[in-house]
C-alpha cells in the first residue's frame, strides 16, 4: 500500500456546489467467461465508473447530504446492483493497483503490482504480464478513453494502459501512457511528463520532456479546460494534463483555488462531469462503439485526510457524472458499471439524530451522558467532535478511532451497480474480477457464466 443535510450543511454545500458547475488476451487464454452467445444487439459499447475509495457508508452519506433521508441519488436509479469483494493475493485488503488491476485484467494480483499476475513481488520482481480490458478493446477496434481526476499515471487509470511490478514508478507509467494506442487520457500529472522528474523511489531524473515526446508521436496535448473543449473530435489521440499533481478538489472553484483548496496555482482543470461530458459527446460523435473509464479518484484522498464534506462534494462529482451517462446513452446497447477499488477510512454513520440535525452535527446520548459526532471514520488524522457551525471541507475532519497520519484502507465489500444491455448479471455476490468479465462478455455479445462472476480465475 503505496500511496501515500440536512438544514445546517445543505445550504452552504449547496451554495460551494452551486460555484462548481480481436484475439484473446494471453491472461484469458483458458477461455474462462465464454458462455452462450447472445443475439445480435449491434454495436456494443460500455462505461466503467470507478469511485476511488468508495464504501456503502459514503454513498448513503452523499444519499442524506445530497438528497435527504427520503431522496434518491443517481446511483439509486440504476436497477441492478451486487455486493463485489476486493481482496488481494497477499491481504485481505487491497490498494489501489491490484484492485483496477483486478477490474481490468480479470486476474488478482498482489498490492502494489500493476496487471501482472500474482507471481510478482511489489517493486521487486515481474509476474507474467496481463492485458488490460482497454488495450483489449482498442485492438477489436474500438475507441477507448480514460478519465480521472488523480494523475493519469495513478495506480487506478494506469491499470487500463501499464503494466509494472511497482505502482510508484509513475514516470515509466507516463512512458507507457503516451506509447499506448488509446484515443484519449486526460486528467492530473504533468510534472510526471516534464523533464528532470525524479520518482518516488529516487531514481536517476531523465531529462526528456514527455509531452513534447507525445505531440511528436501525434498526440494533442492539452493543458486547461478551455483547450480541451476545442478538440471536437477524435482524429488525433488526446493527453489532458490539466494540474501538476491531481486534479483540485471539486470544492475549489475561486480563481486562486489550487489541488488543495490552498495552492497559488490557479483553477483551469475541469470538473469530472464535464470531462465525462466531453468524452461521451466525442465517442457518440465518432459513431463507432467505444469503452470508457472514468475514476473520480479524490473521494480516497478527502477519506484518507478525514474530510468527510470534501468527500460528499467528490460523491456528488461522481454522481452527477454517472447521471450524464444514463441521460446521454442508449441502455438497448450500453452497459454502464459503477464500483469502488476498495473502501477507505471505514466511514460511519453513527447514533440517532434528529431529521432536522442530519448527519453534519453531533449526538447527545442522555443514558450515556455522551456526546459524539454522528460521522466518525475508523482511521486518520480526524481530531475532536466536528463542529456544525463549520462549513470548510478543508479544516472540518471528522473524528477517527485509530490515530493515524492518513487513514487506511479497509476490507469491506463493495456495491457494484449495474445499468443497460447485460447489466441484468450485476446481482448477488462477485469478485471484483467479474467487472473485467461483464465488460468482455458484453462487448463480445456472449453471456459470462455465474461461477466465472463469483470466482476469479487461477
Amino acid at each position: 500500500m503505496k500511496k501515500a443535510v440536512r438544514e445546517s450543511f445543505s445550504g452552504s454545500l449547496l451554495a460551494v456546489m452551486v460555484l462548481v458547475a480481436g484475439a484473446l488476451p494471453s491472461a484469458c487464454a483458458d477461455g474462462r467467461g465464454i458462455g452462450q452467445q447472445n443475439a445480435d444487439r449491434g454495436a456494443a459499447s460500455a462505461v466503467l465508473f470507478i469511485a476511488d475509495g468508495i464504501g456503502p457508508g459514503y454513498v448513503t452519506a452523499a444519499r442524506l447530504t445530497l438528497a435527504g433521508t427520503r431522496g434518491r441519488l443517481r446511483l439509486d436509479e440504476i436497477p441492478y446492483t451486487a455486493i463485489m469483494r476486493t481482496y488481494a493475493t497477499d491481504s485481505p485488503v487491497t490498494d489501489s493497483a491490484a484492485a483496477a488491476s483486478a477490474m481490468a485484467c480479470g486476474h488478482k494480483t498482489a498490492n502494489g503490482v500493476i496487471c501482472q499476475d500474482s507471481s510478482a513481488i511489489s517493486g521487486e520482481r515481474d509476474g507474467r504480464r496481463l492485458e488490460s480490458i482497454a488495450l483489449w478493446a482498442k485492438r477489436r477496434g474500438m475507441r477507448v478513453g480514460i478519465v480521472t481526476t488523480t494523475t493519469v499515471t495513478h495506480a487506478t487509470p494506469a491499470a487500463f494502459f501499464g503494466v509494472h511490478n511497482d505502482r510508484d514508478a509513475e514516470r515509466d507509467l507516463a512512458r507507457q501512457a503516451i506509447d499506448s494506442p488509446l484515443d484519449f487520457i486526460i486528467g492530473g500529472g504533468r510534472r510526471e511528463f516534464e523533464p528532470g522528474r525524479v520518482d518516488s523511489e529516487n531514481r536517476e531524473a531523465d531529462d526528456e520532456d514527455l509531452m513534447a515526446t507525445a505531440r511528436s508521436g501525434g498526440w494533442r496535448v492539452v493543458e486547461d479546460a478551455s483547450s480541451l473543449m476545442e478538440i471536437t473530435d477524435l482524429e488525433k489521440p488526446v493527453l489532458g494534463l490539466f494540474a501538476s499533481e491531481h486534479l483540485p478538489y471539486e470544492w475549489d472553484s475561486g480563481p486562486d483555488a489550487g489541488p488543495d483548496g490552498n495552492s497559488d496555482e490557479p483553477r483551469s482543470a475541469p470538473t469530472l462531469a464535464r470531462m465525462t461530458t466531453w468524452a461521451i459527446e466525442r465517442l457518440l460523435g465518432s459513431g463507432e462503439p467505444f469503452l470508457l473509464i472514468v475514476e473520480a479518484g479524490r473521494i480516497d484522498h478527502a477519506g484518507h485526510a478525514n474530510r468527510a464534506r470534501a468527500a460528499m462534494i467528490e460523491m456528488k462529482a461522481l454522481d452527477d457524472s454517472v447521471g450524464v451517462a444514463l441521460d446521454r446513452l442508449d441502455p438497448e446497447t450500453t452497459l454502464v458499471l459503477v464500483t469502488g477499488d476498495h473502501e477507505t477510512g471505514g466511514l460511519a454513520i453513527n447514533g440517532y439524530p434528529n431529521e432536522k440535525d442530519g448527519i453534519w452535527g453531533t449526538y447527545f446520548s442522555e443514558w450515556q451522558d455522551r456526546t459524539y459526532s454522528v460521522l466518525t471514520f475508523a482511521t486518520g488524522p480526524g481530531m475532536g467532535e466536528g463542529s456544525p457551525e463549520s462549513f470548510d471541507p478543508a479544516v472540518d475532519p471528522r473524528p477517527s478511532g485509530v490515530r493515524l497520519q492518513s487513514a487506511a484502507h479497509t476490507g469491506t465489500d463493495l456495491p457494484l451497480y449495474g445499468w443497460g444491455a447485460g447489466a441484468e448479471l450485476v446481482r448477488g455476490t462477485v469478485d471484483n474480477t467479474a467487472v473485467y468479465r461483464l465488460l468482455r462478455g458484453h462487448i463480445e455479445g456472449v453471456r459470462p457464466d455465474r461461477d466465472d462472476l463469483i470466482n476469479p480465475p487461477d
